[in-house]
């Protein structure tokens, strides 16, 4: 028996019914848990999703390649490869983000000077295979168009 304790709560189990007093109290709260694929579950303000790229009235996608979300970027998951225009302009010949290894820090969002890639609100981009988390330009613009569609504009 310790020391500090007395021989009440030896006893009578005190400290056990304190626990068990807490358990039915929360018993009979309502749960806060979703069941997710049947129930959407909240998506807050800051939320920061799958990224999504800009494109301008002509449908060509903003982003001008300066190398900035590349090189801003902490977990090295942007790669970007340009080629010289005919009239010398940049041309972006691949932009691919590895949303495996993305982790969703808002980095190249804010390194953007031309406002192009943004991080969206999708969250569910399962694949059954590893390539399916290397996305491209296409599926950039192609998620802008849903953000767009689900924005109502």
């Amino acid at each position: 028996m310790a020391k500090n304790k007395n021989i009440f709560d030896y006893i009578f189990f005190t400290e056990i019914l304190q626990g068990m007093g807490v358990t039915l109290k929360h018993m009979f709260k309502k749960p806060v848990t979703y069941k997710y694929p049947f129930e959407a579950t909240p998506i807050f303000e800051r939320f920061r999703g799958v990224h999504y790229m800009k494109t301008d009235e002509n449908g060509n996608p903003k982003c001008v390649g300066c190398y900035l979300c590349e090189r801003v970027c902490p977990s090295e998951c942007i790669y970007i490869e340009t080629d010289a225009g005919p009239n010398g302009e940049r041309l972006i010949r691949k932009y691919e983000i590895e949303l495996d290894r993305c982790i969703y820090c808002g980095f190249c969002e804010e390194a953007c000077p031309v406002d192009a890639i943004h991080m969206g609100r999708s969250y569910d981009v399962v694949r059954p295979t590893r390539d399916g988390y290397r996305v491209n330009m296409r599926f950039l613009v192609d998620k802008y168009k849903e953000y767009l569609k689900d924005k109502g504009e």
